[in-house]
């Protein structure tokens, strides 16, 4: 006997029922529909940058010693050169970003006092100073933080001063509200913002908060996100586990009230995303690109390669601009 596959015998079976009960023996096979292609997004999509690597490697200490769950593409970088800086340029430009928010500082070997001493800012300076070649430009946003503390006054100023002599004069400095933007980040308060936002009148100043978003900027918030007209962040997931076994083991500190949101395979970051694009704010804010201690990243990693890369272009709308950066998978 001749045998025939199951497709076939499905669809021989399917043609004589046809014919039996007097329908057409040809018919329109039902495709599914393709998925609707986001529209672009014409606001501004900022995304946070760490470079605490080139002083410490606490993040890639932590991955080894507690079995993080993914691993930089980069390797464990340090910044020993400026390849390393013009790497992740590449790769955010393919993400669709716009804008780089750069922290000033959230580790405990630095505090804002130490700018002058950030070899990796003057590195991205100077690449962004010259985007001749480059189809997507970006530009450079300051946020400033002391790590599990908060800045004084002394310390706001210092970081300030640094970027009115040194970054509000360059074109690819960020610009909000007719001024050079700054963003002051805060654990639980700082009484001391009061004081400096009546003193600085030459800045636009936003202050940040984790799981905020109703009185200052959130950085980082569950699903749904609060509605936020000027800013909503974004993130693929959040995972503080290295950061907490990092406090608990290497400080002896009581473990965070942080919560844990499942990246779902990247579901999270689309659902994040949807609720983003629906409030259309001014400002989209993905945290964020390598903030591995708090699984917030989505800078490419060996697991995962480009996978949250080149969905944030996507989901941005921003797929077509970004295609000439999309050569390496």
């Amino acid at each position: 006997m001749k045998r025939i596959s199951r497709r076939s015998f499905l669809t021989t079976s399917c043609l004589t029922a046809a014919t039996l009960a007097g329908l057409p023996s040809t018919f329109p096979l039902e495709t599914p529909e393709a998925e609707p292609r986001p529209t672009r997004f014409n606001g501004t999509v900022a995304i946070f940058y760490i470079a605490h690597f080139q002083r410490v490697s606490r993040d890639w200490d932590s991955i080894e010693e507690y079995k993080g769950p993914y691993h930089p593409l980069l390797g464990y970088y340090r910044y020993k050169t400026k390849d390393d800086v013009l790497k992740h340029l590449k790769w955010l430009r393919r993400t669709g970003v716009d804008t780089i928010v750069y922290d000033v500082y959230g580790f405990a070997e630095w505090s804002p006092m130490d700018i002058e001493k950030d070899r990796v800012l003057k590195w991205m300076m100077e690449a962004l100073a010259d985007q001749r070649n480059e189809a997507r430009k970006l530009q450079l946003l300051i946020w400033i933080e002391k790590y599990n503390s908060n800045p004084n006054l002394e310390e706001y100023h210092h970081a300030l001063n640094y970027v009115r002599k040194h970054l509000v004069h360059k074109p690819y400095y960020f610009r909000y509200k007719n001024k050079p933007m700054v963003l002051t980040y805060v654990n639980i308060s700082n009484p001391v913002l009061d004081q400096l936002e009546r003193e600085t009148t030459d800045f636009t100043l936003r202050r940040v908060r984790a799981y905020d978003g109703k009185v200052y900027w959130s950085y980082c918030n569950e699903w749904p996100q609060p509605a936020n007209r000027e800013w909503m962040p974004v993130s693929p997931g959040i995972d503080p586990f290295l950061e907490n076994a990092y406090l608990a083991r290497k400080k002896g500190q009581p473990i965070p009230k942080w919560t844990r949101f499942d990246r779902e395979n990247g579901e999270y970051f689309k659902k994040q995303f949807a609720t983003a694009r629906e409030v259309d704010p001014e400002f989209i804010f993905l945290s964020g690109w390598n903030d591995w201690q708090y699984g917030l990243e989505i800078e490419p990693a060996v697991e995962y390669r480009f996978k949250y890369v080149d969905m944030a272009a996507k989901l941005l709308g921003r797929e077509e601009e970004t295609r000439p950066y999309r050569d390496e998978d």
